[in-house]
């Protein structure tokens, strides 16, 4: 932490002008390093910093995954549940109000996007390449969502959750969360649907 805050103090007032890339990537350096080494005073002030001046979404994205995880580590899950769905409305991809209906809804158009292709097809599936692109920022919040919602119990929007995640990578491409989404679909089915053989096909293609 200390060697990006030596670097961060060489930076001249206007900085966030005139050397906006690097202000931006020594901030998000030094956020993330504090974060880990529990200096959640400076990774408050580093995040805040970087949400002032940053230009965009994107650009906010890193501080605001720090922030989704500090507010985790320090116990204000529901704090960080909310950033994750304004964060989600933001980039328009706002999970619906979840009823069983809903759910029936999205494991029907699941099951009729998946039932055209074989576990060969979705093995050699093509990576999402952008790491900047709003649905690999998407795919990043509903995982931490996921998580999110496990450690205080809200269950009710848990199932939508996977199948928007592999409803985005078989749009956009797969991203490294894109396994846990097929094992977490492949679960409900057998679980709570029991379609053991189908949950069990995308347990096993997660793998």
């Amino acid at each position: 932490h200390s060697f990006f805050n030596y670097g961060i103090s060489y930076l001249r007032r206007g900085h966030w002008d005139e050397h906006y890339h690097l202000s931006l990537e020594l901030f998000n350096l030094a956020a993330k390093c504090a974060l880990m080494n529990a200096e959640h005073d400076s990774v408050k002030t580093l995040t805040e910093q970087i949400m002032r001046n940053a230009k965009c979404f994107g650009d906010k994205f890193e501080a605001i995954s720090v922030t989704i995880t500090l507010l985790n580590w320090s116990g204000n899950v529901f704090a960080a549940v909310a950033l994750i769905y304004s964060s989600l409305s933001t980039l328009k991809e706002a999970l619906p109000s979840v009823t069983p209906f809903i759910i029936d809804q999205y494991l029907g158009n699941m099951r009729a996007q998946l039932a055209v292709l074989s576990d060969d097809t979705l093995l050699s599936y093509p990576a999402m390449l952008n790491p900047s692109n709003s649905k690999f920022l998407a795919v990043e919040l509903l995982a931490k969502l996921y998580t999110s919602l496990t450690v205080i119990h809200e269950r009710d929007a848990m199932p939508i959750i996977p199948l928007k995640i592999i409803e985005i990578s078989l749009t956009c491409g797969m991203s490294p969360h894109s396994p846990s989404a097929f094992a977490q679909y492949g679960n409900y089915l057998a679980l709570i649907r029991y379609e053991f053989e189908e949950g069990y096909r995308y347990v096993k293609l997660a793998l």
